[in-house]
């Protein structure tokens, strides 16, 4: 079992725009370290009364196993198996009555569910898209005419926005909670089992793999899973299944270098190992992207490389001068919880999806980035 998390973490907004609003989470799993977990904890975080919904073909009865199978049937033998669990989303949603309806990623949600979700409740609908082209699936995500669609690839905004006129698109990043993406101090345990040159979490694929290949000679140590299907040409540094939570936080901060090879379909994205990292004060190796000097400033707050032969003179750059990267790994820190948590984005996301009906606001006097509330 991970382990849960055991420091309290860095604060929040003290007063929240949307304390007391319902939003209705839509996702496919809160287990640990799931997005879903982390944005029903900003939310709350925010003073908003947020319940979760799940788009899962789940009988409780049948347990993990039984569930897979049911799963991977429905799959298998239905055009729509989504549709099986849309009487139950929404019975969900009328019951709690949300202000707003928040959809994760939004490939599971299907269009003809999100238009009788929007005549039952009357309330705007919006999608935070997390992931990369690659896994837009049956594309519902476009066909579903969300209120907006909050995207984290630039490539992805810009095509969307010029080419389809029915949905709004808006730019949003991933974040880092900063109750469970934050320092901790190692034990003389956590530096036997999780020390290293370097790590990387995360699934194997083929892509990921043939970088990997190149990094033999160093101490490296691989923690995730692999699909029955995939040859494992790195099998001597796989230490370990998927970690969370505070087991995560130790491996990544006992590792001298954190390794961030972006998936291919992230065109111009960071996925949110980039901020997870980040927050817990790890150095991390990323691939460049353009996107990323909006958030972090390379080789001051963390470290990019665009080929492999740049990874490892990088590699050994760092291995060489540890009190470099210990100084990046601080300052990425400061910046990922002064700027990039889940509240911060919850807010920018609300401010956009549910704003204050003019009754509540007052008057309102806006000077640069700041609004202030008169009346």
């Amino acid at each position: 079992m991970p382990t849960r998390p055991t420091q309290q973490s860095p604060p929040g907004q003290a007063a929240s725009d949307w304390a007391g609003r319902r939003v209705l989470l839509i996702g496919t799993s809160r287990a640990a370290d799931s997005m879903e977990a982390h944005v029903l904890d900003g939310l709350k975080s925010l003073g908003v009364r947020a319940r979760y919904a799940s788009t899962a073909l789940r009988i409780e009865a049948l347990g993990f196993i039984g569930n897979s199978i049911l799963q991977k049937a429905a799959h298998s033998l239905l055009r729509e198996p989504e549709l099986l669990t849309e009487s139950r989303l929404l019975r969900q949603a009328e019951e709690f009555a949300p202000h707003l309806i928040l959809v994760l990623q939004g490939c599971h949600l299907s269009p003809k569910t999100v238009a009788k979700l929007r005549t039952r409740c009357g309330v705007p609908i919006v999608c935070w898209c997390q992931d990369h082209l690659g896994v837009l699936g049956r594309q519902y995500m476009l066909g579903a005419e969300y209120d907006t669609v909050f995207l984290k690839d630039r490539y992805m905004l810009g095509l969307f926005s010029a080419m389809i006129k029915g949905t709004s698109f808006r730019y949003l990043a991933e974040a880092c909670n900063p109750r469970v993406h934050r320092p901790l101090e190692l034990t003389q345990e956590d530096r036997r089992r999780y020390g290293c040159d370097l790590m990387i979490y995360g699934n194997l694929y083929y892509y990921r793999q043939a970088l990997l290949q190149q990094l033999r000679g160093f101490d490296l140590q691989i923690r995730g899973n692999a699909a029955a299907y995939f040859v494992n040409r790195v099998e001597r540094y796989c230490v370990g299944g998927e970690i969370f939570l505070d087991d995560k936080v130790r491996a990544v901060r006992a590792a001298r270098i954190a390794l961030n090879p972006l998936h291919y379909g992230e065109v111009d994205a960071l996925n949110c190992r980039a901020f997870e990292l980040a927050g817990c004060g790890a150095f991390q190796l990323v691939t460049d992207k353009p996107v990323l000097r909006q958030h972090f400033t390379p080789g001051v707050e963390l470290d990019t490389f665009a080929s492999v032969d740049e990874l490892i003179d990088k590699v050994r750059h760092y291995l060489a001068h540890p009190e470099a990267a210990l100084a990046i790994a601080l300052r990425g820190q400061l910046r990922a919880h002064r700027e990039h948590s889940y509240e911060a984005r919850l807010a920018e996301l609300l401010a956009i999806a549910l704003p204050r009906p003019t009754s509540e606001v007052g008057v309102a006097a806006v000077v640069g980035d700041v609004t202030a509330v008169c009346g």
